[in-house]
């Protein structure tokens, strides 16, 4: 009894270790984060959007990250109603992050996260009732605050879901928020 029970004991302290391995310090962190998907299809009207990001960081200090996100949107509308109207939206930003992580030793990890940054987005439509074309370059401050939960699905990598209230202001607008939630998956590269 007592040789099986030292292997049983040593692969639980291995596994223990090796969970919480994923956010030591120097560890570093790349990933990809998807969010805001729709599609919508009434009679004449099409709507598509939807946002990819990917991020990289590095943690300065156990449980705690310092990265950046590239969220990278796309938005289309079009109308074949009353006139033929399109309209194209894009837009690319560069979003600094700080997360930190709950300790803990599960695979279940729980963490809070902050970022703010700057949004460029251009915008085209045009319309065949009018003809009417239109077209603009905003740049936007973005910045958000969240919760979200990692499962680690090995101790390298961990699906995650990330609910974040998100504020805008740029340009023509002194501001909007919304609640958004993105999923994804992160890969982390432990130091060696």
């Amino acid at each position: 009894m007592k040789i099986l029970f030292l292997p049983l004991l040593a692969a639980t302290l291995l596994a223990g270790s090796a969970a919480q391995a994923q956010t030591t310090q120097g560890t570093r962190v790349l990933g990809l984060s998807g969010g805001n998907f729709t599609y919508q299809k009434s009679g004449p009207i099409k709507s598509f959007s939807g946002t990819l990001i990917p991020t990289a960081g590095v943690f300065l200090a156990d449980n705690l990250a310092l990265g950046a996100a590239v969220p990278i949107g796309y938005q289309r509308f079009s109308s074949s109603g009353y006139g033929e109207v399109n309209n194209r939206t894009l837009s690319v930003g560069v979003l600094p992050w700080l997360r930190y992580y709950l300790p803990s030793e599960s695979k279940h990890r729980l963490f809070g996260e902050l970022s703010a940054g700057g949004l460029l987005t251009s915008a085209r439509a045009k319309t065949d009732f009018s003809g009417t074309n239109y077209s603009s370059t905003d740049v936007h401050f973005a910045a958000s605050a969240g919760l979200g939960y990692s499962y680690f699905i090995t101790p390298a990598v961990g699906l995650e879901g990330l609910l974040a209230y998100r504020r805008t202001s740029g340009n023509y607008n002194s501001g909007n928020g919304a609640l958004s939630l993105n999923l994804g998956f992160r890969i982390y590269l432990p130091r060696n």
